[in-house]
């Protein structure tokens, strides 16, 4: 590593110190954990405000009624998956950069995985739609919040990123 960092260009040792280095990490850091509710309002919020319209388990055909959702559903999260999966393998680090660009790009594909990992839970959001139980909710958040504990960004996961 300092055989590495011998080799860095001078201007991107001079121009970040340690204490800007953390205040950006810090950030990065505020961004995720506040990216996951974001995301699990806006999965979630239409899910809930369609849930009580869509066909439950009390219904006489529940199952033929929400089919067609569930298969839009179905072909649009791969698609959406492949996508964001492309972009964020093209957000590669470049030492020659200056540090500001990046940690913008570190900031961009901590973004974009957190919103690929977000779709994991949309099986669970399916499946309130079908059953109407709160569990499947409780499921989704807990799988939210599991998700955000075990990616959470740190100075050591950047710097890992960043020789990569």
């Amino acid at each position: 590593m300092a055989a590495l960092l011998q080799k860095l260009p001078i201007f991107w040792l001079a121009a970040m110190t340690d204490a800007e280095f953390h205040a950006n990490i810090r950030r990065i850091w505020r961004g995720h954990w506040l990216h996951y509710p974001a995301q699990a309002l806006l999965t979630g919020g239409p899910i809930l405000a369609i849930g009580s319209q869509s066909a439950g388990a009390a219904s006489p055909n529940p199952r033929f009624a929400t089919w067609p959702a569930l298969l839009l559903l179905a072909a649009l999260v791969p698609l959406v998956s492949v996508a964001v999966y492309g972009i964020n393998k093209r957000l590669q680090p470049n030492l020659r950069r200056p540090y500001e660009a990046n940690m913008r790009i570190y900031q961009g594909r901590i973004m974009l995985r957190n919103s690929l990992l977000g779709l994991l839970g949309i099986p669970l959001l399916a499946s309130f739609l079908l059953t109407h139980q709160a569990i499947d909710l409780v499921t989704y958040a807990a799988v939210l919040l599991l998700l955000a504990w075990q990616t959470a960004p740190n100075a050591q996961k950047y710097q890992r990123w960043l020789l990569s």
